[in-house]
This record gives structure tokens, sequence and C-alpha cells, in this order.
């Protein structure tokens, strides 16, 4: 069967969809649209609340609909001192979290909102006069602009921090790093299954699916496979999703894949690289060696007492010395936390942050020669003597 074209859709049929959206601003008086998107994978923003209770909200964030659901995919904790109030978009679940005093949960049609039950906790407990928002990445605007507009809400002193539970998820337990090394090791095997199957001839899609087979049978989830197949005509596809096709290798081509996804919440990011059939051109082995190289320097200045910015430096140096600006990299980071996110530790040169045992970290370098370029990337716990790959996972480059 003759595979559906990606690129349908035309440029005439984008411009009518845009005027027809302007058509209905000026009906409506209003000079402009803000249309959001929130783009990814299939883990969502939970690890703030995951970290204090062990909750999911495992349904998808979708719009309201009135009369059928509100606040899908949505979910917050009340922290007092002495109660944990979780708010949920389902019922009796209550083994579901840890630690949680009261459950509040919603289901089916109703007038009952995640803010409406919020607010109302709150204006049965007294002794809350102050209130500090965490995590409002995840709250959606209607729910900011609804508790915003609640005279209860109003009268509390509120503040906010988005870091204070990251700050507390930066050392992770002998639990959380034996299921951080759980994770790696899926990523190594589906690693594995896919880069067998690369060879000319084969498809994209393909490799991708040995990969998603590999992490749906361990009890995984995947999150992304960024693929990147850098073709020896010079060719490539943009950004559309899914981003890997049913292109067909070539001897030659420089196929890339970042692959990331969690276990059990906890996630796994490792990124390869290879060349396609024969030995890869000067162009090919340039972007590969300096995306490694630069990887290898970080992790070898890894050490606790050591100061974050010193070891990303060490990466940025040797990138700077191949001519390339780490500020205007594919990441201006030279790596990040890893645990029930993309997290604190950020490996950015100006870090003042000190390195301590049990810290966990996803060391990674894109880096583009000539026409081509190469990704390298590292999942590591940091121990008493140094940075330990929570798995060896192997270099497909030299095979």
């Amino acid at each position: 069967m003759d595979r559906m074209p990606r690129d349908l859709i035309g440029p005439d049929e984008y411009a009518a969809r845009v005027t027809a959206l302007r058509a209905l601003l000026r009906e409506g008086g209003h000079d402009a649209a803000l249309v959001w998107a929130r783009g990814g994978g299939s883990v969502d923003r939970y690890a703030d609340l995951r970290y204090l209770t062990g909750y999911y909200p495992v349904f998808p964030t979708i719009r309201d609909l009135e009369g059928v659901w509100s606040d899908r995919g949505l979910a917050a904790a009340l922290v007092t001192a002495d109660e944990v109030v979780l708010f949920a978009d389902e019922v009796g679940v209550d083994e579901a979290a840890s630690g949680v005093t009261t459950w509040i949960g919603r289901h089916g049609s109703g007038d009952r909102t995640l803010v409406g039950d919020v607010v109302a906790a709150l204006g049965e407990r007294i002794g809350v006069r102050s209130l500090l928002l965490v995590a409002t990445d995840a709250m959606s605007g209607k729910q900011a602009r609804a508790l915003a507009a609640e005279p209860a809400f109003s009268a509390l002193a509120v503040a906010d921090d988005n870091g204070i539970v990251e700050g507390l998820r930066l050392r992770k337990s002998a639990a959380e790093i034996a299921l951080l090394r759980e994770a790696a090791s899926i990523a190594e095997e589906a690693l594995e299954a896919g880069f067998a199957a690369i060879r000319p001839g084969a498809r994209e899609a393909d490799v991708v699916a040995a990969m998603a087979e590999v992490v749906s049978r361990r009890e995984a989830v995947l999150a992304n496979a960024f693929v990147y197949t850098f073709q020896s005509t010079g060719g490539s596809e943009d950004n559309r999703l899914p981003i890997h096709s049913g292109r067909v290798f070539a001897e030659g081509d420089l196929f890339t894949v970042d692959l990331s996804g969690t276990y059990a919440g906890y996630f796994f990011d490792l990124a390869r690289s290879v060349v396609v059939g024969g030995a890869p051109t000067a162009d090919q082995t340039a972007s590969y060696e300096l995306a490694r190289a630069t990887v290898d320097a970080v992790v070898d200045a890894f050490r606790p007492g050591a100061v974050l910015g010193d070891a990303a430096r060490a990466g940025s140096d040797l990138l700077r010395a191949a001519g390339v600006d780490p500020e205007r990299a594919e990441f201006t980071a030279r790596g990040h936390g890893l645990g029930l996110g993309f997290e604190a530790p950020w490996i950015r040169d100006n870090s003042t942050l000190v390195l301590e045992a049990g810290m966990v970290v996803s060391v990674e370098q894109f880096c583009f020669v000539g026409d081509t370029g190469a990704t390298f990337e590292r999942n590591l716990v940091i121990t008493e003597d140094g940075a330990e790959d929570l798995v060896a996972v192997r270099d497909f480059w030299s095979s």
C-alpha cells in the first residue's frame, strides 16, 4: 500500500485556516488570538506531585467539556502542617497514593472543578493564611484565572516557588537510583534492538518500532524518539509528528536518535548515532567525535564536591576550540538532571551547584559539522568515587 504523503496539506489550506480565524476575531471585536500548544510525548508534568504522594493523574489532559468533564488529567495536593489533601479527577483510587489524609475526587458530569474543590478546602482550613504555589507550569490558564478570581484565595498571602520540591529531588534515594538503573537498562535494550535493524534498504519507522516494542514489553512508557537522519543525498524532513517516517535508509546516511521514556515514572534519556552501511565521511566522523568528546570531558570532571559549572565548562571549552559556540548549540546546556522528569541540575557553565553523591544526571551533546551531525548522551549517578553510568550503553558508532 502506498504511504500517505506527510505534506498532504499545502500552503493554501493553511492560509485559508488563518484567514477564517481572523474573520472570527474581527466579528468578536478582538485584535488578536494567542494560541497555545503543549508539545512533548506521552508523559506529562507530574514530577512534584508524584514525588510527594506517588500519585499520577493517568487521564490525558484535555479541554473542558461542559456537562461531561472538567480538569481531566490535572490534579493538585494541599500540604499543610498536618494534612495532605489530594484533589483528583477520579474517585475510588485511595491506594494509588501514599500519605494522603484526605481524597477529594470528581468523576463524570457536574459543576465541580478542581479550583472549586481547592477553594472549598482552603475555606475549611482557617489556619491556612499564607499559601505557596508550586509547579504552576502544570496549571492551566483557565485554572489560574479562576483561582485568582476567588475572594477566598485573594484573601491569602500567596507566593510561588516552582523549584522548592525540585530542590528536594536533587539527591536520589537508593530506591530511586534502582528505578533509574532499570529505566536505563530498558533504554539499552531498546537501542540494541533498534540499531540492529539499521541497514541500507531498511525503514526508519521500523527502527523506531523495534525500540518501542522493547519499551512497551518491559512495562515502560515511550516519551520521545527524537530521530534525525542526515541523508547522504543531502535531503531531510522537517518537524512534523512523528519525526520519524517511512524513509528508506541509503548507504552513507547518518542516523541519530535521542530516546526518552519512563519506568515507574523515572526517566531514561539516551542518544546515539551511527552511519548506515559504509565508512563515515570526514565530516561525519568530526561531528561524532566532537559530540562524544564533549560528553566525556564533562563526565570526567564529575565528583562529589566539584562545582557543576566547572564540569560544564570542560565540555564547553572543547566546543569553543572546535569553533562551536556552546550558547548557540542545539541544546545550550551540556545536560540536565534526571529523575521524575528532565530536571535540575542544569549543566551550565555558570552553575554554582556543588555535586553530591546521589545526584543523577544526563550529559548530552549534538554537534553539527558541514551538512551533517551526530549526537551522544550518557545517564550517570554521582557516587563517592565519581560518576558511574547507570548502564554502560555501548557505542554503536564503531560497529
